[in-house]
């Protein structure tokens, strides 16, 4: 087992423990943020589109290694290397728990639904292998736009910018991240409780592993 897959092995099981505990507050953030007659609509795809993260980061690894990419694809792979092991981003997980891992899996869902319409339209590389997730992909990108429209909106601006970045340094992109979002202010005045904290770099040593 190489290092790639033994890191996205830990990660998947990091995801899968917190989307247990019963004490994460996952599904009381979301609650706070729409009420829990809408929070239906979020708690289930959104839960998956995290839990997915693994499998999109190694559907996006196999297109990086095996096939030729255009230098804008290759800045969005270098962006989100750069995003995912800063400690600084939009959602903390250090205090929201899973909550704090949609802006990661927000992103690596924008990279991987970009890369899988290049696949359609080229033919130049095979299309996703897991069919369903290819599918989904796209509800849990536009929910995560409805739940959190400031820091999608933000991370769009970034992945767009981050394609003209040709010395391929990010740091002022990152430097958005790092005043964090309007959401994590709101739920400061609402008093979310804090969960327990969480690893912070196994996405991005999954996707540095080549």
């Amino acid at each position: 087992m190489n290092g790639g897959t033994t890191m996205l092995n830990a990660l998947k099981n990091q995801l899968k423990v917190m989307a247990a505990d019963p004490n994460d507050p996952y599904t009381a953030t979301i609650r706070k943020l729409v009420g829990a007659r809408e929070a239906v609509h979020y708690e289930g795809p959104l839960r998956r589109m995290i839990l997915a993260m693994p499998s999109m980061i190694a559907q996006i690894r196999g297109w990086f290694s095996e096939f030729e990419s255009p230098a804008p694809s290759r800045r969005l792979h270098g962006f989100a290397m750069a995003y995912l092991y800063s400690p600084d981003d939009l959602l903390p997980e250090h205090s929201l728990g899973l909550f704090g891992y949609l802006d990661d899996a927000y992103l690596v869902a924008k990279v991987y639904h970009r890369r899988m319409l290049e696949a359609d339209s080229t033919g130049l590389w095979p299309f996703p292998e897991d069919e369903k997730l290819s599918q989904e992909v796209p509800q849990w990108i536009d929910l995560s736009k409805q739940l959190l429209p400031e820091e999608t909106a933000t991370m769009d601006r970034m992945l767009d910018a981050a394609t003209q970045k040709r010395d391929g340094n990010f740091a002022e992109l990152l430097s958005q991240a790092a005043k964090g979002g309007k959401t994590v202010r709101r739920l400061e005045r609402r008093h979310v409780r804090p969960s327990s904290p969480a690893p912070r770099n196994s996405p991005s040593k999954v996707l540095s592993q080549k």
